[in-house]
């Protein structure tokens, strides 16, 4: 599950949230349709449920806090309800949103785009892009042609043999803590505009982004876990950039690609973070991307879907286990101003929380930017020590060269919740 966690200055009726989603529905019909695993094919079958089994409007919450961990760490069951959810929870002056996706229909970019129709329907406006219901491969790929295909294929290649020279990383020597919890925890740091003015001016000097700086971060955070080899960050790329136009879709089209960053290249954030900018424009200009999204498919072209999960099974150890003994993983969804601008002034503040993950032992990170402000979000899987993230947090604090804490605020998650 994928959460958005929205601070509203007005609170909206249950009538009002159940024809949003109604027109979220219509645009996007994969929300109102749960996964059906079959042995040949799978699909998305039609829930025939009403609406309002997705929409949740509590009046007197109580514990604010305690009650938005119990609904971020309720599981939506994809295989008998629709991948969306909103919880509406009053306030004394407004409410706090929740919208809950499933990551199985939809990625950060999906995510996004739920949310803006979503608000376009609160408010009475129109999408700020045309809307595609579509979710197959080639419309994701709709911008290549048949002469990117010899790159295509070697980038396939590349994709296949990536987890021999993630092997060849650092191993992490140092691991996050541990405990017997069976709850997830999260951390949120927020990053004032004039701290990321300051580290744009400085990694613009060496010809590197926000997120060149972030996955810089990350690197230097591996390399004081590990003591030699190059280090491994994995990050995701949306490759909606590939679809030809802009438009809002909900599918799941991103890919999750690999820096492997050499440990001679570690200095201060701006020097690492122009290494990587090498490592990531090159990524960029190849199709590594869509590579990873159908090497895949390319291994299990025609096999029945049944196969295709085992298969799959068989290879976690492989694709995510070895990856994430050695890095860290991370995911920057951008700016999303644009994509709330349907609340305009109304937002007070947003969070995310999530995707919930499970057995896996090291910290996710999730970033975004608005207004002017880069967020942080800090997920620990079940398993995972509350002092995982304290070190996680300040381990980035120091990589990102942050003056202490009164620059970044940061807002944990309660461990041990239970609902009134």
């Amino acid at each position: 599950g994928i959460h958005a966690v929205i601070e509203l200055r007005r609170s909206f009726s249950r009538q009002e949230l159940e024809r949003a989603v109604e027109g979220a529905i219509a645009a996007f019909p994969v929300l109102g349709r749960s996964y059906e695993p079959r042995f040949w094919r799978d699909r998305w079958r039609k829930v025939d449920g009403p609406v309002s089994e997705a929409v949740h409007v509590v009046d007197n919450p109580g514990d604010l806090e305690a009650e938005t961990a119990w609904w971020a760490r309720r599981p939506i069951d994809s295989i008998s309800e629709r991948p969306l959810r909103i919880v509406s929870l009053r306030r004394s002056e407004g409410s706090r949103l929740i919208l809950s996706l499933t990551h199985l229909a939809v990625d950060g970019g999906g995510a996004a785009a739920v949310g803006h129709v979503l608000g376009a329907h609160l408010y009475g406006t129109k999408p700020s892009l045309p809307v595609d219901a579509r979710r197959n491969v080639g419309s994701a790929l709709e911008a290549l042609r048949w002469h990117h295909v010899p790159v295509l294929v070697r980038d396939v290649a590349a994709a296949l043999l990536q987890p021999l020279r993630t092997y060849a990383a650092a191993k992490r020597e140092r691991p996050f803590p541990a405990d017997a919890s069976r709850e997830a925890s999260w951390r949120h740091m927020r990053v004032g505009a004039a701290d990321i003015e300051r580290i744009k001016k400085r990694c613009r000097e060496k010809g590197a982004s926000v997120n060149d700086a972030l996955l810089a971060a990350l690197a230097r955070v591996a390399a004081n876990r590990s003591s030699s080899g190059p280090l491994a960050v994995m990050y995701t790329m949306d490759l909606r950039r590939y679809a030809g136009s802009a438009r809002l879709t909900a599918a799941n089209t991103s890919s999750i690609l690999t820096a492997i960053v050499p440990r001679r290249a570690i200095g201060d954030l701006a020097s690492t973070a122009g290494a990587v900018a090498t490592i990531t424009s090159r990524q960029r200009r190849s199709l590594a991307g869509p590579a990873f999204l159908l090497a895949p498919l390319a291994l299990a072209m025609g096999a029945p879907h049944a196969f295709a999960r085992r298969f799959t099974r068989m290879l976690t150890p492989l694709i995510v286990d070895l990856p994430l003994r050695r890095g860290l993983i991370f995911t920057n969804v951008g700016r999303i101003d644009d994509g709330l601008a349907a609340f305009g002034a109304d937002i007070e503040s947003i969070r995310v929380i999530g995707p919930n993950i499970a057995g896996v032992d090291v910290p996710a990170v999730v970033a975004f930017g608005f207004r002017g402000e880069l967020h942080l979000e800090l997920f620990g899987a079940p398993g995972l020590a509350i002092e995982a993230l304290d070190e996680l947090e300040s381990e980035l604090r120091d990589a990102l060269e942050l003056a202490p804490a009164r620059r970044i605020e940061a807002v944990s998650s309660p461990r041990e919740t239970r609902r009134h």
